[in-house]
């Protein structure tokens, strides 16, 4: 899914286009920049609805969000290289892949 600028305010209700400009000039949304109009992926998508949510439905502080956008890019970041881990591990002989379950198991008890 690509949508165009004036595409994303129809689905994100009650976003507005010098909101959303705002949001793109202080890089909280990057689209992917094309002429005439910028492209929205699935994952801006998410973001301008996690971004629009935070501020009128959480009341979050427009001060605040730089660092809750921040703490969500680590968090997908890390599940990225967490996915590229286990298909490291799925690659190893059975005996490895026990040794590294069976510790990975003991994370946190120790």
């Amino acid at each position: 899914m690509n949508l165009e600028f004036d595409e994303i305010l129809a689905v994100v209700e009650n976003l507005g286009a010098d909101e959303l400009t705002i949001w793109i000039e202080s890089g909280w949304v990057r689209p992917e920049e094309t002429v005439p109009t910028p492209k929205f992926s699935a994952v801006d998508v998410a973001r301008v609805r996690l971004i629009h949510e935070c501020i009128y439905e959480l009341g979050v502080e427009i001060d605040t969000l730089p660092l809750i956008l921040s703490l969500v890019d680590q968090v997908y970041g890390l599940r990225r290289e967490l996915a590229v881990l286990v298909e490291a591990v799925e690659e190893l002989p059975e005996e490895t892949k026990t040794k590294i379950l069976q510790r990975v198991g003991r994370v946190g008890q120790d």
